[in-house]
């Protein structure tokens, strides 16, 4: 799989997208992609230790599939940012990070469950979905 293709597709499908990346199963960035003119909040050792700390979590969530099923994605809200997180495949993850209503820059564009519904189009790899 094309990462750097993923993540153009991710942020190509909303303005409000300020960042994407894929990290391994243990939170270790595998491809990145960040919206031009935005800045980060985090710095690299921030973004890098919250990542391992949300990998933590989705394999405790894999633990529960048996009775609950698969997770599809989780949402941690922020003031100023959203992160919504998808399993990718068995071993990675997919972090996208989305501007609150206050700080976008586009308020006409998706919502977060607009974005949400278009990521998991997007992973569906359904052609009629995209």
């Amino acid at each position: 799989m094309d990462f750097t293709v993923l993540l153009k597709k991710i942020m190509d499908s909303d303005v409000n997208i300020r960042h994407s990346l894929i990290t391994d199963s243990d939170g270790n960035i595998l491809a990145t992609s960040h919206r031009e003119g935005i800045t980060n909040y985090l710095s690299a050792e921030e973004t890098a230790a919250s990542l391992k700390r949300a990998s933590i979590a989705w394999k405790g969530r894999n633990e529960l599939i048996p009775k609950i099923g698969r997770g599809l994605y989780a949402v941690a809200k922020f003031e100023k940012i959203s992160r919504i997180t998808f399993p990718l495949c068995d071993d990675n993850l997919i972090f996208v990070s989305l501007g609150s209503d206050a700080v976008r820059q586009n308020v006409h564009e998706g919502g977060e469950k607009q974005i949400i519904e278009h990521v998991l189009n997007i992973l569906s790899r359904d052609p009629t979905k995209q």
